[in-house]
């Protein structure tokens, strides 16, 4: 093994971390989805970000939580899956790229779960996400999610960042 390898140990605490993030976005737990990024992190989601910042410029996590919240707390339902994580050291830090592919719903009626066509829109991508060891863990520095691809309403997104500005006050 070379100094240069990443250990079972550090990849299993990132993927950790990956699953945290998934985990606390879809049960909108935003406690969980901040202790996954460092105090001070870079972040470029694309559109999802490009108002809130440069992507190259650190902005604290504290700051980055509502962006996140002004759109899923709109949803009825998220469910992200991450999956076939890749890892590269770089000096100290790991960055570990992965595919996503993310389900968004709003039912036209909550209490029919079985979501039409128009319901869904589904979001294919990666995530590269840029880890260092903090006295806490492993904590993101830079975070960015390159989309592939997408399928049914795209539209819903403006609904559900109109209904959580409405719910939430974001």
């Amino acid at each position: 093994m070379t100094a240069e390898t990443v250990t079972p140990e550090e990849r299993a605490a990132i993927i950790d971390i990956y699953n945290a993030y998934a985990e606390g976005i879809d049960s909108k737990n935003w406690a969980m989805v901040r202790q996954c990024f460092a105090d001070e992190v870079c972040i470029d989601y694309g559109d999802t970000s490009a108002g809130s910042g440069n992507p190259d410029e650190p902005r604290r996590a504290d700051d980055w939580i509502p962006v996140l919240q002004s759109v899923i707390n709109g949803f009825d339902y998220t469910q992200h899956t991450i999956t076939n994580h890749r890892f590269a050291r770089e000096g100290a830090r790991i960055v570990c790229r992965a595919y996503m592919t993310a389900d968004h719903v709003i039912l036209a009626d909550p209490g029919f779960t079985e979501a039409k066509a128009e319901e869904v829109a589904t979001v294919v991508g990666e995530y590269t996400n840029t880890c260092e060891l903090t006295a806490e863990g492993w904590k993101i520095v830079r975070s960015r999610l390159d989309m592939a691809w997408s399928k049914g309403n795209s539209a819903l997104f403006a609904v559900a960042v109109t209904r959580a500005a409405a719910t939430d006050g974001c």
